[in-house]
């Protein structure tokens, strides 16, 4: 999830309705072509043949906008990195294939939409058709195993935040001497290397201190947050710190930014899972396994028969008679979507028809949610994740719209055996950024605060410039990484048929395990992978360095929490 550009757009105070809406000037901001260029010289080291690509279609042959199958995770048996990239693509063409007329597969009866946490913390399956899809968010938090967000300080050391609330949420957290409230806008560190308070004038605030010297701090229920005489940096910023290791965060936790286009249209999220997942879940919850219950996700047909049973057992209205997707295994999706109607090029995008929360402005430092809207909905991010043969971990693997954002340099290798570099892109067209790629810290400028869009300190409600800082969620010199990803990319969009929308959308890069929980040592594949639209302030991490703690719950962070479809 990110954020936007720095320059404050004045706009956002002559305005009420936000953003959202068919504007002149802001289509003006958004030239029609997408612009990735992938390298013509890569060398083919991971493709797939013409008639093995005709097999992934439904019909037989390739067909422009045609129903593929999914990738058969019963039988999966790797040969190569390329054999799990390979599973990612077509499990994209898949999930984004016709269901039926306007439809697609990932809207279907099939899946389930997942609610937002409800008081209790619970999440429940929400029940979807052709024609409505379910909960769709202007953030997604970031969390670890804990359900608590995570940001990586300047050493690469990864550190949980802490929330606190400011005098904006009606509670002081600081005070001074005198025992007054203060807001701190800054943390500076003084030359003896303590943390100092700075307001917005970059005053250094007199405030209350422990025996250690360092600032008192309570959270919101008046409790005191020991904290170390000391500071972290985090992407550029100096940040307060625990004398537990934990990141103080002001309001809302960088895990819950939301992020708008260049054209200040903001992004929504959709979080799914699979039928096969949800009849999963409530077998657990209704110990309807046999002993001892399963203990990770389903990786074979005895599995899933009994998974099937299951669901032919349920109450009405949730009898299933089968699984039309068995073979895709227990799956969850994430995916980010801009209304079409700020585009100038919708037709280059994946759309669907959706309802969705419509924000006003209030000032220039706050959105506030009013009522509903149905909209078009243009796809530019997707997460696809599913279990596999020998793989109950899952293969994590993300797809990006080749207009989103600008990236760094990579390496990789030619035609002719030789290793080459791809220069950073540079300004144009992209939907997140004004400018060419950087490597300058990307921080969020508001976040999802409750119900409300709020801008971070000193900042207002807009866009930052985002760039893809590991383009093929790897280091820029993994060349074989690079080469494979760029070479199946390349070589799937020139035998998708012209006009086919699905070839506007490219694979990052996949992740897994050797088939144990995930541990830091053990990830394959792409080990930096991020997708630029939903871990934008966090590319210097990977899948695993939140998704890990457990083969069920930790690895997924929406299993503890799901009600089961019926008891």
């Amino acid at each position: 999830m990110s954020i936007g550009q720095r320059s404050n757009d004045s706009r956002l105070t002559r305005t009420a309705t936000y953003a959202l809406t068919v504007a002149a000037a802001l289509l003006a901001l958004q030239p029609a072509r997408a612009q990735t260029v992938l390298p013509s010289d890569v060398k083919p080291t991971c493709t797939v043949a013409p008639n093995d690509f005709k097999g992934w279609f439904k019909a037989g042959n390739v067909t422009k906008d045609g129903a593929v199958v999914p990738a058969n995770g019963l039988s999966f048996a790797p040969n190569s990195l390329c054999s799990f990239y390979k599973w990612s693509a077509q499990m994209f063409l898949w999930l984004t294939s016709p269901a039926s007329p306007g439809a697609h597969v990932f809207a279907s009866s099939d899946f389930f939409g997942v609610s937002p946490p409800d008081a209790n913390n619970k999440r429940k399956f929400l029940p979807q058709d052709d024609n409505k899809l379910l909960s769709f968010a202007p953030a997604i938090s970031l969390v670890d195993k804990n359900g608590r967000s995570v940001v990586t300080d300047s050493t690469g050391k990864k550190r949980e935040v802490v929330n606190v609330t400011t005098a904006s949420g009606n509670r002081m957290v600081f005070r001074d001497k005198t025992d007054n409230p203060v807001n701190v806008a800054s943390i500076a560190v003084a030359a003896n290397g303590k943390p100092l308070l700075l307001d917005k004038a970059n005053k250094v605030l007199d405030v209350q201190t422990t025996a250690n010297g360092a600032p008192l701090l309570r959270d919101s229920m008046g409790k005191v947050i020991e904290l170390a005489d000391t500071t972290v940096d985090v992407k550029g910023i100096q940040r307060l710190v625990t004398t537990s290791g934990e990141v103080v965060e002001f309001g809302q936790a960088g895990g819950n930014a939301a992020l708008m286009t260049r054209g200040n249209a903001l992004v929504y999220y959709l979080l799914q899972a699979n039928d096969v997942f949800a009849y999963f879940k409530t077998g657990v919850v209704n110990s309807k396994f046999p002993a001892p219950p399963p203990a990770q996700f389903p990786i074979n047909a005895v599995q899933v028969d009994q998974i099937a049973d299951i669901a032919k057992n349920a109450p009405p209205p949730n009898t299933r008679t089968a699984f039309q997707d068995r073979v895709a295994l227990a799956m969850e999706l994430k995916s980010s979507w801009v209304e079409a109607s700020t585009l100038s090029n919708p037709k280059d995008y994946l759309t669907i028809t959706a309802e969705i929360p419509n924000f006003v402005a209030q000032g220039n430092d706050k959105l506030v949610p009013s009522g509903t809207k149905t909209v078009e909905l243009a796809l530019v991010g997707f997460h696809v994740v599913g279990s596999v043969a020998g793989h109950p971990e899952m293969i994590w693997a993300t797809y990006e719209h080749i207009n989103n954002a600008p990236t760094l340099q990579y390496d990789y290798m030619t035609t002719a055996g030789a290793t080459a570099t791809k220069p950073a892109d540079g300004s144009g067209s992209w939907l997140f950024s004004t400018s060419g790629a950087s490597t300058a810290p990307l921080n969020p400028r508001m976040t999802a605060a409750g119900p409300n869009i709020v801008a971070e300190p000193n900042q207002t409600i807009g866009p930052v410039d985002i760039t893809r800082q590991n383009p093929w969620g790897t280091t820029a010199n993994d060349t074989s990484n690079n080469t494979d990803i760029v070479s199946l990319n390349a070589n799937l969009r020139t035998q998708l048929l012209a006009g086919d929308v699905r070839a506007n959308y490219i694979l990052i890069g996949a992740e897994w395990t050797d088939g144990a929980a995930p541990d830091g040592t053990n990830t394959h594949g792409t080990p930096l992978l991020a997708n630029s639209t939903m871990e934008t302030f966090n590319q210097d991490s990977d899948c695993f360095a939140c998704h890990a703690g457990g083969m069920l719950g930790g690895l997924s962070h929406i299993w503890t929490r799901m009600e089961p479809l019926f008891h």
